[in-house]
């Protein structure tokens, strides 16, 4: 990512995640209680997930900034995950809202000094847990970038759709992403072996393999030989990639069932 441009990327962050809060202040205590969109999920899960995600990113990136290895769970995802999911003892919905507001304002702070070069920079976690994969620096933000644009729409509330950049930017770094993180929490059906051709109906397409336990993501012709072959917008195959629901079908060609079971082989996100 030695392209990348922060600032673009920032406002966009800056600016969904100031949508998120403010519509999540405009609710009652059940409204925020409420069920989202996304299964199992309350209004206030996403908030609190979406505050653990700002305090996170904000402490690996100065880890990264210094050296140091650095991890969205520090204890591991399996221990630290699910009381991140929920309120502190005694903390009210709204203050959850108004801890996700300040912690961002934080993160949003930290990302506004970072320059230049330092944007490159990989982010490693400890050997021993091992969750996101080593990434630079900017796909920290493209990371948060996804969590508000994705758990913004999540919310049922009638937020605006996916941005282009974020669509355009985030179906990039996932495509590149499969090549060092298939998935490190969900169950992957490993018995499936070939390859999938991703076209973009605006154009650019990708080959994903499976060979073994290797996985090999690359931008490929429209034409390249593939076991399957997945056509869609770039929303709709970020959805895919996501596992959120396309708003379009997706077309399938070659062996329909193969290219069905994509998101068993890469469920995401």
């Amino acid at each position: 990512m030695a392209d990348f441009d922060a600032g673009p990327t920032l406002a966009a962050v800056v600016s969904r995640t100031s949508e998120v809060v403010e519509t999540l202040r405009s609710l009652d205590e059940p409204g925020l209680v409420a069920p989202s969109e996304l299964e199992g999920w309350s209004r206030l899960t996403i908030a609190c997930h979406l505050r653990h995600g700002a305090a996170a990113l904000c402490r690996m990136t100065l880890d990264a900034l210094d050296g140091r290895p650095t991890s969205f769970y520090p204890s591991g995802r399996a221990e630290s995950r699910p009381g991140t999911l929920e309120p502190a003892p005694g903390e009210g919905p709204s203050e959850v809202v108004e801890s996700l507001a300040d912690r961002s304002k934080e993160l949003h702070r930290v990302w506004g000094s970072v320059r230049g070069a330092d944007w490159g920079r990989v982010v490693r976690e400890p050997k021993a847990r091992p969750d996101l994969g080593p990434l630079p620096l900017a796909g920290l933000v493209l990371t948060r970038l996804t969590e508000v644009e994705v758990h913004g729409s999540d919310l049922g509330l009638g937020l605006r759709g996916w941005s282009d950049l974020f669509t355009d930017a985030a179906l990039r770094f996932r495509l590149d992403w499969l090549n060092v993180r298939r998935s490190n929490h969900r169950q992957v059906d490993d018995t499936l072996q070939g390859s999938w051709l991703l076209v973009v109906s605006e154009g650019a397409s990708q080959l994903v393999t499976v060979s073994g336990s290797a996985v090999r993501s690359e931008p490929a012709d429209r034409g390249t030989p593939a076991t399957a072959v997945i056509e869609g917008s770039s929303r709709d195959l970020l959805a895919l990639l996501l596992g959120r629901p396309t708003l379009h079908p997706l077309r399938i060609s070659g062996d329909p069932a193969f290219g069905a079971s994509f998101s068993l082989a890469f469920p995401g996100p």
